[in-house]
């Protein structure tokens, strides 16, 4: 791959890449590092991976490490270098689209979490019958899938234009097909999942409304009301990360929807400029914020991040002590 240095940042359209160099790499830079925190603390936390909803809660962040991985070197170079090499600059464009790929999985996986929660809360019966003995790595696939049916389309119109952008070159297809795959995107990445997250979620707080009822003046059981508490907890978690999916991904969606429907006539600084990009960072920003919400809002996983720093602080503590004796023992030898 040839790449211009000199030219990076002379050229007036990209008068302002060395800033959004900076706000990708940082953003990319800080999902990964968070995302393996996550991870690192799902292994602290006792019973991680015993339940499918630990299981997929694992692969959310398994997933948006990967995301955050695959971004950097594929949003960060374009815009601070110029690929000079068009037949490069067109591999380089078709391999990005793995991003959007991953990030329809991520949404996936979300909805996937979002049925068993609704199950479990609303249908607990059928919850311990269906999950019982399913076997993660017979689901997992499915969201893979999908996600390629939504959108492996970019994969063949991705390609490099005059000014070293990648973009989609629809001209080659039928005239309807952009719409038309527009449109389909728009529903199977961004529609469908939003409203089996409201259906569901809407549901499960009339559920555990219901089950708030039946502890009068808080009281209950102490076994039923911690579990009870416990999936108050869990759900309001998921929820905020719902709300956050919803956030970051409605404008880019639309944006893409408005694109295609319009065969791509959109003004250029709305394909290359601030607008697409602001979309773009946003959409980015929801492999990110994941951690912090778990932070803010999940209950287990700060006490697994208190015990793991806890731990940290021991066994640092362990080996200064040790050093000193060592020391000590030299001396006195």
């Amino acid at each position: 791959m040839s790449l211009d240095l000199e030219n990076a940042f002379g050229q007036e359209i990209r008068k302002q890449a060395g800033v959004w160099l900076c706000i990708y790499a940082v953003i990319g830079i800080i999902g990964i590092f968070a995302n393996l925190l996550v991870l690192a603390v799902f292994l602290v936390i006792s019973n991680c991976g015993r339940n499918m909803t630990a299981a997929l809660l694992t692969h959310q962040s398994v997933i948006d490490l990967l995301s955050s991985v695959v971004f950097l070197p594929f949003y960060v170079i374009p815009e601070g270098w110029f690929i000079t090499n068009k037949d490069a600059g067109d591999v380089f464009c078709k391999g990005r689209s793995v991003f959007w790929v991953l990030a329809t999985t991520s949404t996936m996986n979300l909805v996937l979490i979002t049925v068993e929660r609704y199950y479990a809360i609303v249908h607990p019966i059928k919850h311990y019958v269906h999950y019982k003995n399913i076997k993660l790595w017979r689901v997992l696939p499915i969201v893979y899938i999908y996600a390629l049916f939504t959108q492996g389309h970019l994969f063949f119109v991705a390609q490099i234009d005059e000014d070293f952008y990648c973009f989609y070159n629809w001209s080659n297809t039928n005239e309807n097909l952009q719409a038309i795959i527009g449109m389909q995107s728009f529903i199977f990445s961004w529609l469908i999942p939003i409203i089996i997250i409201v259906f569901a979620y809407s549901t499960i707080l009339l559920s555990i409304r219901k089950m708030d009822l039946g502890f009068p003046n808080g009281y209950g059981s102490g076994g039923s009301r911690r579990r009870f508490i416990a999936q108050k907890n869990l759900t309001n978690t998921f929820i905020a990360v719902s709300i956050a999916f919803a956030v970051c991904w409605t404008p880019d969606m639309f944006l893409y929807l408005t694109y295609n429907v319009s065969s791509g006539t959109l003004p250029k600084n709305m394909e290359n400029g601030i607008g697409h990009r602001l979309t773009v960072l946003l959409s980015v920003c929801n492999m990110v914020v994941n951690p912090f919400i778990y932070t803010c809002k999940y209950k287990k996983f700060k006490t697994g991040l208190s015990k793991m720093f806890i731990d940290i602080k021991i066994s640092s503590r362990q080996t200064r002590i040790s050093n000193i004796n060592v020391t000590d023992c030299q001396t006195e030898l």
